[in-house]
């Protein structure tokens, strides 16, 4: 190669220590050693990981002028090249095949006319046709958003015809309070959607010990897993730096984070169960019309207001270069499937173009509800046969994970998530973690414990309790330690131990929280007790669904601003995660009053009219009105 050469010639006429070395370090490229390659490489970083030039997105989209009376305006393309160091050296092909640089263009091109430009420009180049150097693909920014459409107006409009109407319903409450005497009945109903009464109806704690605890937690731990997804989707200047975290056991709080979802699940069973059984205890009919319209129109609303605002609001979010065709697709994806998700079909149907993807687990639990009612009628008419078809179900909800890893050949390994061209890419994701069939253990362990804390008192040793707790944190120990093993890229895949953490780990872990909830509703929890039924977790119980739907919007949020490229380590994941939960706790407080409340308000007063008010109903995991008693908790 010419420059090689032209660099040799430079310091052949020197007999300096400098030139020696020079040379010394050029043979050492050519063999291709990592530190010689580390070394010509410190100006760039692409060793590193800073394989991304984002250019300066502003000063591009601010061009707009004009030459031989054609008007220009600029648009931020980011164009992909093969990389020049993956055959000096593996070190660079761990981190990616590709470069990408971003360069500025007329808008009126095109993504493959500009991957012909780059590809003819650098034909002339001849250092960089040396290397091999071409253009492979290219991804524009999308154009700057001008103008209303129907549907945003229409959302805008409504979003205000919504708040207008709460506002009126809160000066009727404090008019109520203040002159009860002269309250009419209308006025009463209309109180009933208050600001004011919904966040009163937040500090009320009537639920069993603990869930609102074990509930807030986990959501917590949700969030923060999401956070670190959007920084394997966001540009960043250390990504190997990146891969290499994602190995280490600092980062073992985020790769076990995935149980938090199978806590919910069980969560979700249980109260659902419990609050089933202890209806049929008191005599309380069933009316199974108002059993499923309940579960449906409790979720439904909120689901339905978040759709709205990403399909017609979200893309006035930002127009990032790497953001803004995220946001696009995600506009996309919900313009043309939002009726699977009021369905509660996404995690089947259309899965990879899935209207807000953290809605898989609403599906997921739907459709778990469904099975589960058939499971609960039979325990209740016929407890022997109820139990048998229950168990069955256990047996093949463990069995099922592993068999369709094992003869797919898919991972437990969540973190290979990658976008092209917007869309989130990942067989493990959408084929494995998200289909109901590979996550019915948790929630059917959790119809089990519901009926068992239903219809049985025992009384534990003091040391059957330890020994239960003991058993409890080793399971947790075991299935949190072992998934930093599958999440180790350094040791590869392997089949066998794919096989075997699938088919133990989840099962182990609900257990262990199963253990959990029976012993803090049953007076065996002490200390744990008393800090999962902190009021602290009250009202944020309260909000967790709406935080749930809410809080990958805000992330997404920052990924459509990103112009320069992040430094990701521990301290920037855990400060990009703090903001975020404050702003998702803050939006979800919204959410709530103005949505999630009032929708609850309005299927009460719907379902007592048309369906009867003396029915049973059942909960879930993130009802509001979870009203179950505390007494079986007394300490013993």
């Amino acid at each position: 190669m010419r420059w090689k050469e032209e660099i040799k010639l430079a310091v052949q006429s020197s007999e300096s220590t400098c030139a020696a070395e020079i040379l010394a370090v050029i043979q050492a490229v050519e063999s291709g050693q990592t530190w010689a390659v580390q070394m010509l490489d410190a100006s760039s970083g692409f060793v590193r990981g800073n394989i991304l030039d984002l250019g300066t997105y502003d000063e591009c989209i601010e061009v707009n002028g004009q030459s031989d009376n054609v008007s220009i305006r600029g648009k931020l393309c980011m164009v992909s090249f093969m990389s020049i160091f993956r055959t000096l050296t593996p070190a660079i092909s761990r981190v990616n095949d590709h470069i990408f640089s971003s360069v500025c263009f007329p808008s009126s091109c095109n993504e493959t006319q500009v991957e012909q430009i780059m590809n003819a420009a650098l034909g002339n180049i001849p250092v960089l046709s040396d290397l091999g150097f071409s253009a492979t693909e290219a991804l524009c920014a999308r154009e700057e958003v001008e103008g209303f459409s129907v549907g945003t107006l229409s959302t805008i409009m409504f979003v205000v015809a919504v708040g207008v109407f709460l506002i009126f319903c809160t000066v009727c409450d404090f008019v109520r309070r203040r002159r009860p005497a002269e309250a009419s009945s209308v006025m009463i109903k209309f109180s009933k959607f208050s600001f004011y009464t919904n966040i009163l109806e937040m500090f009320v704690t009537k639920e069993l010990p603990a869930i609102e605890g074990m509930r807030v937690l986990s959501m917590c731990w949700i969030v923060v897993h999401h956070q670190s997804f959007m920084f394997l989707l966001i540009p960043t200047v250390n990504r190997a730096d990146v891969d290499k975290w994602y190995n280490s056991w600092t980062s073992l709080y985020i790769e076990a984070a995935s149980f938090a979802v199978d806590t919910f699940f069980l969560l979700s069973g249980f109260l659902m169960a419990y609050s089933f059984f202890l209806a049929r205890k008191s005599g309380k009919p069933i009316n199974w019309r108002r059993f499923y319209l309940h579960r449906y129109l409790r979720l439904t609303p909120s689901l339905a207001f978040v759709m709205l605002i990403s399909s017609f609001l979200a893309r006035w979010n930002g127009n990032g270069l790497i953001g803004g065709s995220f946001v696009a697709r995600s506009v996309e994806n919900c313009h043309e499937n939002w009726w699977v998700n009021l369905l509660y079909l996404q995690n089947f149907v259309n899965k990879e173009r899935m209207c807000l993807i953290h809605s898989w687990y609403l599906a997921a639990e739907m459709q778990l509800f469904w099975i589960s009612s058939i499971i609960m009628y039979s325990l209740h008419r016929w407890p022997k046969y109820g139990l048998r078809l229950l168990g069955c179900f256990l047996v093949i909800s463990v069995a099922i994970p592993p068999v369709v890893l094992a003869t797919s050949g898919y991972s437990n390994r969540l973190s290979a998530l990658r976008v092209e061209q917007g869309k989130i890419v990942s067989e493990n994701l959408f084929d494995f973690y998200m289909p109901t069939y590979n996550r019915g253990f948790p929630y059917f362990l959790g119809v089990l414990l519901g009926y068992d804390v239903a219809n049985t008192k025992r009384q534990l040793t003091k040391v059957n309790a330890a020994i239960s707790w003991i058993i409890a944190c080793v399971l947790m120990l075991l299935c949190i330690g072992s998934t930093h093993y599958i999440y180790n890229t350094d040791i590869g895949y392997n089949l066998a131990l794919e096989t075997v953490y699938a088919l133990t780990s989840r099962p182990f872990w609900s257990i262990a929280v199963a253990w959990i909830v029976y012993a803090c509703t049953q007076g065996y929890g002490g200390p744990v007790t008393g800090f999962l039924s902190s009021p602290f977790f009250q009202p944020l119980s309260r909000i967790s669904y709406s935080i749930y739907l809410i809080h990958v919007g805000i992330q997404v949020m920052r990924l459509t601003h990103e112009i320069t490229l992040d430094f990701v380590a521990n301290s920037t994941i855990i400060e990009a995660y703090l903001t975020n939960m404050v702003m998702s706790i803050g939006v979800g407080f919204f959410v709530y009053l103005c949505f999630e409340a009032p929708a609850a308000v309005l299927e009460n007063i719907f379902t007592n009219r048309v369906l009867g008010s003396n029915q049973a109903i059942p909960t879930e995991g993130f009802d509001k009105k979870t009203r179950i008693s505390n007494e079986a908790a007394k300490d013993k």
